[in-house]
């Protein structure tokens, strides 16, 4: 059996260090924590549908294709797990996400500049893209790790200018912005019994998310972690590593 485990923005593999700790030592399991900020074949030049085809084709290079995969994506890595699974449904037993928005509730493919909520969500993101490129390094983290969303929790670890590419950063900003995501809940419709959905007690706006979402599709098992926040990752990894497991048994 093997774990995929894709991290959030500003993310990096360590990131998942806590959760992997609390995962019994399985000669079975085999756990891939990619880097899809500098893997080629995954960093942000690539679309959500290419990224989507790109991952495909890394796990089958992984020899994983015919075995059992469980997918795992947190924040970022959740919405881009949502269009692996998109991709290639059959590849994977189980999925769950983690603090993931399923993108906006409506029939558009990608960005239109006529609907509201995208051209804002665009004007958002277009600006932190701008920020992460050009602006003091240490002053960008400080601003985006106080918006609203992050309130409450865990602080991320350390987050050291020479591990990043900026301009990836910065691309991922606009090319994976939510203003270009399509809305994924069909895609979750049609897996609902083999997905879960994680969010943090304390994540306001993603709980809210997450009850509208149930409204929509009944069969989607969604499960609010005690005491967490948006970074669900930091905040409680041994809950979270109990969720996975509960997938892998």
């Amino acid at each position: 059996m093997n774990l995929f485990l894709l991290h959030g923005f500003l993310g990096r593999p360590a990131d998942w260090s806590s959760v992997k700790g609390y995962l019994s030592l399985n000669e079975n399991l085999r756990i891939f924590v990619p880097d899809y900020f500098k893997e080629a074949l995954l960093n942000p030049q690539h679309s959500f549908e290419s990224w989507a085809e790109n991952f495909t084709r890394w796990v089958d290079l992984q020899g994983c294709s015919k075995d059992k995969n469980i997918l795992v994506g947190y924040s970022l890595g959740g919405r881009l797990a949502l269009h692996a699974l998109k991709n290639r449904p059959q590849l994977w037993t189980k999925s769950l996400f983690v603090s993931t928005n399923p993108g906006f509730n409506d029939q558009l493919a990608t960005f239109d500049p006529e609907s509201p909520e995208r051209k804002q969500r665009w004007i958002n993101d277009s600006y932190w893209a701008e920020e992460f490129l050009k602006a003091p390094w240490e002053s960008v983290l400080r601003n985006w790790n106080s918006q609203a969303v992050f309130s409450g929790g865990s602080e991320e670890p350390a987050r050291l200018e020479k591990d990043y590419s900026r301009e990836n950063l910065s691309l991922a900003l606009t090319q994976w912005s939510l203003a270009q995501q399509q809305n994924m809940r069909p895609v979750l419709q049609n897996q609902a019994e083999k997905a879960l959905w994680l969010v943090g007690e304390r994540d306001e706006k993603f709980l809210d998310l997450s009850r509208r979402l149930v409204q929509d599709i009944p069969k989607l098992n969604v499960s609010v972690i005690p005491g967490a926040s948006h970074r669900v990752l930091f905040d409680c990894p041994k809950l979270l590593s109990e969720k996975i497991l509960s997938l892998l048994a």
